[in-house]
C-alpha cells in the first residue's frame, strides 16, 4: 500500500524546471538519531528513519510499514512522534499509588 501511494504521488508530481533531474530523484538524504512515527491516510502508523529532498514532492520522509518502504512528502505524514502509540498522557510529576500514612 505504501508503496502504491509512492508510485501515485510521483505520477501526479508536476514537472518544473529542475535542470536535467526527474521528477521522483533524491537530492538530500539524513538519517534520523531516533526512529520516529507518524500516521498516514489509508495506511496507518508509519515508522520514519530518514529525511529527505525530493524532485516533485519536498520534504519527504522516508516511512515503513508492512514491509515497504517509500519516500512521503512530509505534508503527508501526520502526528510524527517518538512513541509508537498515539497518544501518551502526562503524569504531571504524580505518581500511581500513594504512600502508606503511618
Amino acid at each position: 500500500m505504501l508503496l502504491t501511494l509512492a508510485k501515485k504521488l510521483l505520477a501526479d508530481a508536476k514537472q518544473a524546471d529542475y535542470g536535467n533531474l526527474p521528477i521522483g530523484t533524491l537530492t538530500f538524504a539524513a538519517p534520523y538519531p531516533q526512529l520516529r512515527y507518524g500516521d498516514v491516510d489509508g495506511i496507518g502508523t508509519v515508522t520514519i528513519d530518514q529525511t529527505g529532498n525530493m524532485i516533485g514532492m519536498s520534504p519527504v520522509e522516508r516511512c515503513s510499514a508492512g514491509g515497504e518502504t517509500a519516500w512521503i512528502p512530509l505534508e503527508m505524514v501526520k502526528n510524527i512522534r517518538l512513541e509508537p502509540s498515539g497518544f501518551v498522557a502526562p503524569t504531571r510529576g504524580r505518581t500511581t499509588a500513594r504512600p502508606a500514612k503511618s
